[in-house]
């Protein structure tokens, strides 16, 4: 988003911020959601429907008469308006400035530095649909992969993601675990059964875990369990790891790349968020 915003005030002359102000009952977005209007483009989103619509139009109006600055809207979500969520929101529209500028990437930045970590451990082809879901949410994504030339390839292709996205190539990857802050996710899905066992052990032995999943079979988290075991880690630590990864849904195309990290994703938003 960070990128995005930057971009998007270096090429567009006129602008207007359009934000919820206040909410009352059921809303698509709450309190502060934001989005930044120019007569060709939109930043962001408000929930989308007539009320964004709505407000888009009137900004855009407000930049063309230009004989005032800001303004301030209420609007009834009910079927009259043709948005049935049922609450009432408030929304007001400002001509953006350089200190708005300022705030905007003021907020963004704190956005940012609440999101949850991610560690990702292999970056094939699970990990690289991981890696595209991952970077559109409220994420920080840290990828750690032996192999040079896939992690420089992937820095190239997510080089807009800084501020949100890691990569890392480390032989040793178990080193970057115990640095991770607590109530982390990890992802473990490395080229190597034996790696992926090492990284799970370090990974338990952190205080405390947001979520630890393991790509594989039943029959790999039956060895894990009997690996786990061997070093003393107890049955209800070793029940923590996901494995297999995704929710066990009933779909033709279960174990394509796409729907495993679409599955995965959703149980670590789902962890991260009861934490």
């Amino acid at each position: 988003m960070l990128k995005e915003f930057e971009h998007f005030i270096k090429t567009e002359k006129d602008i207007a911020l359009i934000e919820l102000t206040t909410v009352k009952g059921s809303s698509p977005r709450e309190v502060g959601a934001w989005m930044l209007v120019s007569p060709q483009k939109c930043l962001n989103t408000i929930g989308g429907g007539v009320l964004e619509f709505s407000m888009v139009a009137e900004a855009k109006k407000m930049m063309e008469d230009q004989s005032v600055d800001k303004l301030s809207f209420k609007s009834n979500l009910n079927p009259k308006f043709d948005q049935c969520c049922g609450g009432v929101v408030s929304c007001q529209i400002s001509t953006v400035t350089k200190s708005t500028m300022k705030m905007i990437e003021k907020r963004i930045k704190n956005e940012i530095s609440k999101y949850k970590n991610l560690y990702l451990f292999g970056a094939g082809h699970v990990g690289k649909s991981v890696i595209k879901l991952g970077i559109n949410l409220p994420l920080k994504i840290t990828v750690t992969d032996s192999r040079l030339d896939l992690v420089k390839g992937l820095q190239n292709q997510f080089r807009d993601y800084v501020d949100t996205i890691k990569f890392n190539v480390d032989a040793i990857p178990e080193r970057i675990i115990k640095s991770s802050p607590e109530n982390s996710a990890y992802l473990v899905m490395t080229h190597s059964h034996a790696t992926d066992f090492s990284l799970i052990e370090e990974i338990l032995s952190q205080k405390k875990i947001g979520y630890v999943g393991m790509i594989g079979s039943k029959s790999k988290k039956v060895s894990l369990q009997k690996y786990l075991k061997r070093k003393n880690i107890s049955d209800n630590t070793a029940d923590l790891v996901k494995c297999p990864i995704g929710r066990p849904i009933k779909f033709s195309g279960r174990k394509s790349p796409e729907v495993i990290a679409a599955l995965t994703i959703s149980d670590i938003l789902e962890s991260l968020d009861s934490d």
